[in-house]
């Protein structure tokens, strides 16, 4: 059996793991590149033939796993997806996004929405914990805890047991439920974007995040919150329906200009059996933990500008690259008495990273000077941390170990916690014999 690594490594983009076995080829994830020169590697041929793919198992819907499935449709892949059900309506969702940012932004488009059409009519669903087949292979996927239906892959092939994380949650996030354990493994193959960090107590990220309101109602500002449309947008809904709910901080208006995430958050609400029992308890007691005073979903982005101070404003995308968020920090950056809140990881070469470090940044070629206050809660993340990925590992107890999707750094620091001898930093699209 051979695995081989086609993305994410040493970066935590491009998700794409290609295993050979039994007869059978299949794709763990077919992720896009996003950040530095992404789009040129984006546009690059596959190193395989997609036509040879049998099946794609997809962990979860954000692009940087999912974004090149149309592209493999149109190279001539005919086999199935596999995933969970909201993650096949949150990648159709997330690709339609896609397809229309690269009608608008660029001359020759990775994909239109007739590939996308094809390859969605290869999808087929699957419910958590029960064991199904494909081809001669047969495969169980795990509620990962990262997003609406993420999922662990366990594959079990010639005798051995091969689980591949996906992405790994965080603990005690208020919608998704927690990451299920494996209780063992041959191989395993784990992500490491935070591989040597420690999240701070979430509590901790909701006390910072009402500080950073009660500063900008005080000084009659902005705060501007840059956010993933998928599971970063709806937690901090969630949160800041409790913070004015439970008047933790006064009344403000709070924007959503984001139509992926409004079209998200639908889709959230139609898979509410899939939600932590916190949230499912709110629910059930009356409460719509997606809705509350002053909130409003942007139709209009001149009324959100013209609506008086102070007010929220929550856009995407999460490292500012793209999305409406670079409109508003275009405006509202240059003012020191607004905040920028970061609140996710922010890859090198994004905008976000840049804003992070203090640099000036460019928008539509325009240099923009920071002056606003930056702020970041890492708490809020839907990865797991070094303590939590460690523990994961040790629990399935493998003999094996493939460490990807983080930058270097990250996985060899989680190399070093590992008490496992076999411990693979892969190198991309080299062959590796399980």
């Amino acid at each position: 059996m051979n695995i081989s690594f086609l993305g994410a490594c040493g970066e935590v983009t491009g998700s794409c793991t290609l295993v050979e076995a039994s007869g059978i080829k299949f794709l763990v994830d077919c992720g896009m590149f996003q950040g530095l020169n992404s789009y040129e590697k984006n546009l690059e041929n596959f190193s395989f033939n997609p036509k040879e793919i049998d099946f794609v198992f997809l962990t979860h819907a954000h692009l940087d796993h999912s974004g090149r499935l149309p592209i493999l449709y149109k190279e001539g892949f005919r086999g199935k997806v596999f995933s969970t059900k909201p993650t096949k309506d949150l990648a159709e969702i997330i690709l339609k996004d896609s397809a229309r940012i690269f009608e608008k932004d660029f001359k020759t488009p990775l994909f239109d929405f007739n590939d996308i059409s094809n390859i969605m009519n290869s999808f087929e669903t699957f419910d958590y914990y029960k064991k199904n087949q494909a081809g001669n292979i047969f495969f169980r996927a795990l509620d990962a805890g990262h997003i609406l239906g993420s999922s662990i892959f366990e594959f079990f092939i010639e005798g051995k047991k091969i689980v591949f994380s996906g992405d790994l949650g965080n603990d005690n996030a208020p919608i998704v439920r927690d990451t299920d354990l494996i209780d063992s493994a041959d191989v395993v193959v784990v992500e490491s974007t935070y591989g040597g960090k420690v999240h701070a107590d979430r509590k901790e990220g909701v006390a910072e995040l009402a500080k950073n309101i009660e500063e900008v109602i005080q000084k009659k500002s902005v705060l501007l919150i840059p956010s993933f449309s998928i599971e970063r947008t709806q937690e901090l809904l969630f949160e800041i329906n409790n913070l004015i709910e439970s008047k933790k901080v006064p009344f403000i208006n709070v924007f959503l200009d984001s139509p992926l995430a409004i079209k998200a958050t639908s889709i959230y609400r139609k898979y509410e059996d899939f939600f932590d029992k916190e949230s499912i308890t709110l629910i059930n007691s009356g409460d719509d933990i997606f809705d509350f005073d002053g909130f409003k979903e942007a139709k209009d982005t001149k009324k959100v500008l013209d609506s008086s101070s102070p007010k929220i404003i929550m856009a995407g995308s999460g490292m500012c690259s793209g999305g409406r968020i670079p409109f508003y920090i275009k405006i509202y950056g240059k003012n020191k008495d607004n905040i920028i809140l970061l609140n996710s990881y922010q890859a090198e070469g994004t905008m976000g990273r840049r804003i992070e470090a203090h640099e000036d940044i460019f928008i539509n070629n325009k240099k923009v000077q920071i002056k606003a206050k930056v702020e970041k809660i890492l708490s809020f993340s839907s990865h797991a941390d070094s303590i939590k990925l460690k523990n994961w590992v040790s629990k399935a107890n493998p003999s094996q170990v493939f460490i990807n999707h983080g930058e270097k750094e990250e996985s060899l620091a989680l190399k070093r916690e590992l008490n496992i001898k076999k411990v693979t930093l892969p190198v991309l699209a080299e062959k590796y014999l399980i």
